[in-house]
């Protein structure tokens, strides 16, 4: 079962919520290049968008949601820009929600630029959330399917993007007791907030590659194989449906 987007809403408004928000967003500033030449489409939780798009002006960004916040109205798999027309995209849990998400990031593939970057953030199943699978505790995180971060790592292969950087971060089960989330904050301010594994959510932050032509006469053929770089690579039809 997906993620609803509005239970991820509702915990964006707790405690844990907020405090992974914050995260979330001081991370994507430091990452994301915003200038104001470049053709910027974000997705995700309204309240987080509002606050990475604060003091932004670039006349060229765009909120893509179907809430009455966005700029446009639009599905993810059917989004109203031309193909390789979008220099960076964010998204953030939008791939959660999806019930296809493979299919939404063929469509983000088509309308990004070569050599356009990408941020996705999502929730990470190999952390604390774990414990939601195991024992009986009612929560938003329990009985889900989650965008892995291997499985995203083999899309990123798949379409030809370079990865240039994961991070895991929050290593704090998400918890509403005050005084118990205080006491566990330790979690972020020492030695294990060191180690980029196991953070209730990931951020990936790559780079769409350029391929060029080359002139026929500059292929060379080794072993009945031909080499040499191409317009694109051959993507044959083995992905997930």
């Amino acid at each position: 079962m997906n993620f609803k987007s509005n239970e991820i809403d509702n915990w964006y408004q707790s405690l844990a919520g907020r405090f992974n928000s914050k995260l979330i967003i001081s991370h994507i500033k430091k990452l994301f290049n915003t200038s104001s030449d470049k053709n910027i489409v974000y997705f995700g939780p309204n309240e987080i968008i509002k606050k990475l798009l604060e003091n932004n002006n670039n006349f060229n960004t765009f909120y893509v949601s179907l809430s009455e916040y966005g700029d446009l109205s639009a599905e993810i798999q059917k989004l109203p820009f031309q193909e390789s027309s979008i220099d960076n995209v964010v998204l953030i849990h939008s791939l959660d929600i999806n019930e296809n998400p493979h299919a939404a990031f063929r469509e983000i593939d088509r309308i990004m630029k070569d050599d356009g970057q990408i941020v996705i953030a999502g929730f990470n199943k190999i952390s604390p959330l774990m414990i939601y699978s195991i024992l009986p505790l009612k929560s938003i995180f329990k009985n889900k399917d989650y965008v892995g971060i291997n499985r995203l790592h083999d899309w990123m292969s798949l379409f030809s993007y370079e990865v240039r950087q994961i991070i895991n971060i929050n290593k704090i089960p998400p918890i509403n007791n005050e005084k118990i989330f205080r006491y566990l904050r330790f979690l972020n301010n020492s030695f294990f907030s060191k180690i980029n594994y196991f953070g209730i959510s990931y951020i990936f932050f790559a780079k769409k590659k350029t391929y060029k032509f080359i002139l026929s006469k500059n292929w060379h053929k080794r072993d009945n194989i031909i080499l040499g770089k191409f317009s694109k690579p051959v993507i044959h039809n083995n992905y997930e449906r």
